[in-house]
């Protein structure tokens, strides 16, 4: 049996083994992987193996993540929290290079190599935090909007660093070559850009009809990419994700996405396993103290960037606070870069396992920081008042004090929107309507049109503060996020409130917890839908040909429904 075969299985039973210790104690897998990597290189065992294999492995992983991240790459994301996402990732960015560069020029690296390591440790990890936040619910919430949108920024950044960095490879740095491979790059993805919009339309037609094919000529797309981006000097990840980005648009992007998943997975483990047989136990003491004060920097140092970038735009603590402290940790992203600067000659060895161990740290740390940070908050929001206080000319609720007997209604769209049209008919003045959602266009128009609108959610409770629940007369809530709607309910009855609540919810097992919460009334779209179809199905049954001359009204039913 090929020794590189029992090495293989024996990486893999111990990755597991950490794996199941990192799911106990509610970490993410990274860290488990990494460890099996340190683990494996402190041990000394399979040194007489060729670690080739392993490499060209970990690549294809670095290859397939990108792959994905350029088919999940959702710029409309950044629609609901453009600016503060933009402004807030930008920053972030910016700040923390220099603050970084100034302390790890302090810790004794060189002018160029601190550059490099403060711009590697800016980014945070996507993956982990999305993944964090959809475990809590929270991707919804509008800290969780603006978290997403500044990752988006940040992903942006890193790929147009690795691409510039890729094209430079190991030459001597100049204007010239920069803007030469800045011009390569705009050509590279311009055969992207034209690619998905003839090239893969007119491929994936042909393949659609089977998804083992579909499957196959997507990873076919991506290996040409790669290989093409190879031949223009740039990396072959960097090749990949243009091949995703172009995918993005495509209506296959989901079954695509699906199968790759599986397959990208196994790839970085492999990747973040070698990478961590980089960085052995032994060299790890000699930079301790390194380490201690690079991980405190991102743990504390960029959530309080954030944090001072959020209070600027005038986001309230608790939004500022929980959107913050999603930073505290560095990104794949980071690991890649170091990596490859590493091939390029531009960092040692040591200093990617000074980073690595930095992202084992900061990872597992501020998984509970995510985890638990509205319990922070609260245990923090006092001192974090006195210093930062909310600013009284910037109110939730127009005319609070005039609220008696008002409707509350929560999520302007879709469901909302018909509730909203039948509200503005029973109730003759629009400004004792307070309708709460997260989109600052549907806030836009509904303050244009009259109503009371507010700008936030309901997990904040310096929101539900101001909707005076005591006095209002009913309460509708569309959010089907069951943690937001109980947080509502009991606040609304710790403040005395007798009217009814009604809410909504895509399954029925949330449903029945709603009630069991206290909702009065929860509507359950998933079930109302499939009697809807059953009664169009019985009125038309005999001549279903009706059913297609129904189409042309209903589209104009839901163009109607649009309020931005």
């Amino acid at each position: 049996m090929p020794p590189a075969f029992l090495e293989l299985s024996a990486l893999l039973v111990l990755a597991t083994g950490l794996g199941i210790c990192a799911k106990l104690l509610k970490q993410p897998l990274i860290v488990a992987y990494i460890l099996a990597g340190v683990i494996i290189s402190s041990l000394g065992i399979f040194k007489e193996v060729d670690k080739s294999l392993f490499e060209l492995l970990s690549n294809l992983g670095i290859a397939f993540l990108l792959f994905l991240v350029g088919i999940e790459l959702k710029f409309e994301d950044l629609k609901y929290v453009g600016r503060a996402a933009v402004l807030t990732g930008l920053g972030q960015i910016i700040f923390t290079t220099l603050i970084g560069f100034i302390l790890v020029a302090a810790l004794g690296f060189g002018t160029f190599a601190s550059l490099y390591i403060a711009f590697a440790i800016t980014f945070s990890s996507t993956v982990i935090i999305i993944k964090l936040l959809s475990e809590k619910n929270d991707l919804q919430s509008l800290h969780g909007k603006i978290a997403v949108g500044f990752l988006i920024v940040q992903d942006v950044v890193a790929i147009l660093a690795l691409m510039i960095l890729s094209g430079l490879g190991n030459q001597q740095v100049s204007a010239f070559l920069i803007l030469g491979t800045l011009l390569k790059g705009i050509v590279l993805a311009g055969v992207a850009f034209l690619s998905s919009k003839y090239l893969l339309r007119f491929l994936f037609r042909l393949t659609s009809s089977s998804l083992e094919l579909l499957f196959v000529s997507a990873l076919a797309w991506a290996f040409l990419m790669a290989a093409v981006a190879g031949a223009m000097g740039f990396s072959t990840a960097i090749g990949a994700f243009l091949a995703g980005l172009a995918i993005a648009s495509s209506p296959y992007r989901i079954q695509i996405s699906a199968r790759v998943k599986p397959i990208r997975d196994f790839f970085i483990v492999i990747f973040f396993i070698v990478l961590g047989s980089s960085m052995p136990l032994s060299s790890l003491g000699v930079n301790l103290w390194q380490i201690i004060v690079l991980s405190l920097f991102v743990l504390v140092g960029g959530p309080l960037i954030v944090f001072a970038i959020m209070m600027s735009l005038k986001f309230r603590n608790r939004t500022a606070f929980l959107a913050s402290i999603t930073v505290a940790q560095i990104s794949e992203f980071s690991l890649i870069l170091m990596t490859t600067g590493l091939v390029l000659g531009y960092v040692t060895s040591n200093m990617v396992a000074l980073v690595s161990a930095v992202a084992i740290v900061t990872i597992a740390l501020s998984s509970y920081l995510i985890l638990y940070g509205e319990e922070i908050y609260k245990r923090l929001a006092g001192s974090i008042s006195r210093i930062f206080p909310e600013k009284q000319h910037d109110p939730y609720v127009t005319n609070r004090k005039d609220l008696k007997d008002h409707v509350i209604l929560v999520g302007a769209e879709q469901m909302g929107w018909d509730i909203l049209q039948f509200l503005k008919m029973k109730i003759k003045d629009k400004s004792q309507i307070v309708v709460v959602d997260f989109n600052p266009e549907i806030i836009k128009t509904l303050k244009a049109s009259g109503y009371n609108a507010v700008f936030g959610d309901i997990s904040d409770p310096e929101v539900l503060e101001e909707l005076e629940l005591e006095h209002a007369r009913l309460i509708v809530v569309t959010d089907v996020n069951v943690d937001d709607s109980y947080h509502l309910i009991k606040f609304a009855r710790s403040k005395d409130y007798k009217g009814p609540v009604i809410g909504a919810s895509y399954w029925i097992h949330d449903a029945v917890k709603l009630y069991e919460l206290g909702a009065d009334y929860v509507v359950v779209p998933e079930t109302l839908g499939g009697k809807h179809i059953a009664k169009i199905l019985g009125e038309d049954w005999e001549d279903l040909s009706k059913i297609k001359k129904a189409k042309a009204k209903h589209f104009e039913e839901l163009l109607a429904h649009k309020i931005f």
